[in-house]
């Protein structure tokens, strides 16, 4: 089903749309028992990074605007200097690969069975849409169904990859569902924007590797 987006000033394109999955129960029930065990199992020996706040019980965008405005403040009683970039992963949950999730579950020492689980019933989608009498069904070669159970936390533990190399390389770096911020803090700004060059480049290579652009 395809959900109008607010706000667009005409109704004429498919990105005007957000296409919004329909799926049996049962496939519904089994994604729930899944995603249950992985946040109640894996990701309590290994959790996700601390600065991601997009569907996780206990944090939301207030704690993501509350979490950025701490750094902020830091930055300001230091007397440093700080840039920040915001990006959007552009169609995250459309074009992410799936290799790239199969990565991430058995990068966490997820179990085998449910990795081929998730692959398989990623691999078989065909996306069928009515108007009126007619109707189209085509294959899904790529991304996490919008609107599926398991697919947010598909998607969190895929771009977990890439907030963790950046925190690593000395820049701040948060993440709210596609949205991802990035601070970088120094006392010259020459170091504070080669930060920012690194984190830019370090992004961009990321994304085409997985097939995305931000």
């Amino acid at each position: 089903m395809f959900i109008p987006k607010p706000g667009r000033n005409s109704y004429c394109g498919p990105k005007d749309f957000r296409p919004i999955i329909l799926t049996s129960f049962l496939l519904k029930t089994l994604e729930r028992l899944v995603d249950r065990f992985l946040r109640d199992e894996t990701l309590v020996s290994k959790p996700l990074h601390p600065n991601q706040h997009a569907y996780q019980a206990g944090k939301s965008v207030e704690t993501a605007l509350h979490q950025l405005v701490v750094q902020v403040e830091k930055v300001l009683d230091q007397q440093e200097l700080a840039l920040g970039v915001f990006l959007d992963i552009e169609g995250a949950f459309n074009n992410t690969s799936y290799d790239s999730m199969c990565v991430a579950l058995a990068s966490l020492g997820v179990e085998r069975t449910i990795v081929r689980w998730v692959k398989a019933t990623l691999e078989g989608r065909r996306a069928t849409a009515m108007l009126g009498n007619l109707s189209r069904s085509v294959a899904v070669s790529r991304g996490c169904p919008q609107g599926g159970v398991l697919s947010p936390l598909l998607w969190c533990l895929v771009v977990d990859e890439l907030l963790a190399r950046l925190s690593e390389g000395g820049v701040y770096a948060q993440g709210y569902a596609d949205d991802i911020c990035v601070l970088a803090v120094g006392k010259f700004p020459n170091t504070v924007s080669g930060l920012i060059q690194w984190a830019l480049g370090t992004v961009e290579a990321w994304c085409v590797r997985l097939g995305l652009s931000a």
